[in-house]
């Protein structure tokens, strides 16, 4: 099996792909390895990982589809979900139930709604997800209307292809926002909490990488926890649902307090 992870980026040939695969390491417990490829075109992107076949199981760092306004004024969902009025209107499901746990995301345009320059990435993102389609999208059964769940066993009948948020993986993998990703701490944070999974990069460490080889590889680990039932989804179906990977999130993802200083005489 071939957990896929892809950071989306604005620059056409900049979408950064990496894998992970299963093995036995050397204490005989189970490793997952990253392989690491060179960043390219979203069609050299999506060839490669069709390529794997029915063996490939895709997390993509970018929202799967526009914003349906299911959370516009007077709709039902606002009420089941206790937002107050005036306030996450115009977010799709998942990120407003994110964004209430401090996991703030981009905002995601309306259906229909002309793109800012700035909102590039979010178009290459549809259109990888477009590309990628023949894996099916993962739409989780919510016959109770729910709005989170966990993945649970044979998720992948729901879809191979997801939607995630590195971001959102590292807090939730950590249990607190880390420092940001370009301070020596956040990246630490970031590469211990990859290794705590088992994570191993054979080509000289998880330090030599990117941050967006880093997100891609957050983004994979998101694939095998769909694939392993481990994981859990936030927001509606018919818009889109974001997959993290731990079983049940936290209230609140906040900072650390600063370590403690002594004042001067």
């Amino acid at each position: 099996m071939r957990y896929c992870g892809i950071d989306v980026s604005a620059r056409l040939g900049n979408q950064q792909l990496v894998t992970l695969h299963e093995r036995r390491g050397a204490d005989g417990d189970q490793e997952l390895v990253a392989t690491f490829y060179e960043p390219g075109d979203a069609d050299a992107v999506a060839r490669t990982v069709l390529g794997f076949g029915g063996e490939a199981v895709v997390a993509v760092d970018a929202p799967s589809g526009p914003r349906l306004d299911l959370l516009a004024a007077g709709r039902p969902l606002r009420g089941r979900l206790g937002l107050p009025d005036g306030r996450y209107e115009r977010h799709r499901v998942c990120d407003a139930i994110l964004f209430r746990r401090s996991l703030p995301l981009y905002p995601v345009p309306a259906a229909g709604q002309q793109l800012l320059a700035w909102e590039r990435w979010i178009e290459v993102g549809f259109g990888l997800f477009d590309v990628l389609s023949p894996l099916q999208l993962f739409r989780p059964d919510r016959a109770d209307g729910a709005v989170m769940g966990q993945v649970g066993d044979g998720a992948m009948r729901f879809g191979r292809l997801v939607e995630t948020y590195p971001d959102a993986i590292f807090c939730s993998l950590l249990g607190h926002r880390p420092s940001p990703k370009r301070t020596p701490w956040g990246l630490q944070q970031r590469i211990a909490a990859l290794k705590l999974r088992r994570v191993v990069d054979a080509d000289g460490g998880l330090w030599h990488r990117t941050l967006d080889e880093l997100d891609a590889c957050a983004a994979a680990y998101a694939a095998y926890t769909l694939a392993n039932g481990i994981g859990s989804w936030v927001g509606d179906p018919r818009e889109g649902v974001i997959l993290l990977p731990v079983g049940e999130l936290e209230e609140k993802y906040l900072k650390l307090p600063p370590p403690g200083r002594h004042a001067l005489v």
